[in-house]
């Protein structure tokens, strides 16, 4: 009877832990400082990836200023932010404008980790010549 019970509690254990959450969630807020570091920064693009692994997330934030994600096992990632801005400024056939961010975060498994990328001033980038 013993040896029942005791096969009885480590299978409990096994499938009480089967049914735990293993994967990784990040969300990257993007601020913007240049412009107003309370208001969300919609329509930026963001790029999470390693340097040692071909796993990677992009997309665009949404209206809260948020890009979420999942990865299926924990890992320490790179973020990169980049938002095209208008700036009357410089003629836009000749130069794109744009902010960019970068912070590195570490995913742990089963948690959402949520990580904050900060816009510098504006870049200039000649645009890539047509042929």
């Amino acid at each position: 009877m013993a040896a029942f019970a005791l096969m009885s509690g480590a299978a409990a254990l096994f499938f009480n832990a089967c049914d735990k959450d293993t994967n990784c969630y990040v969300q990257v807020r993007v601020v913007d400082l240049v412009q107003n570091d309370t208001f969300p920064v919609n329509n930026a693009w963001v790029k999470i990836d390693s340097d040692s692994s071909m796993v990677k997330a992009e997309g665009y934030t949404n209206q809260l200023g948020l890009f979420e994600t999942m990865f299926s096992a924990p890992a320490i990632f790179n973020v990169a932010v980049k938002l095209t801005v208008a700036d009357s400024t410089y003629p836009a056939t000749n130069y794109d404008v744009y902010r960019k961010g970068n912070n590195t975060v570490r995913l742990k498994e089963g948690d959402t980790v949520l990580t904050i990328v900060i816009l510098e001033k504006d870049t200039l980038r000649l645009p890539r010549q047509r042929q």
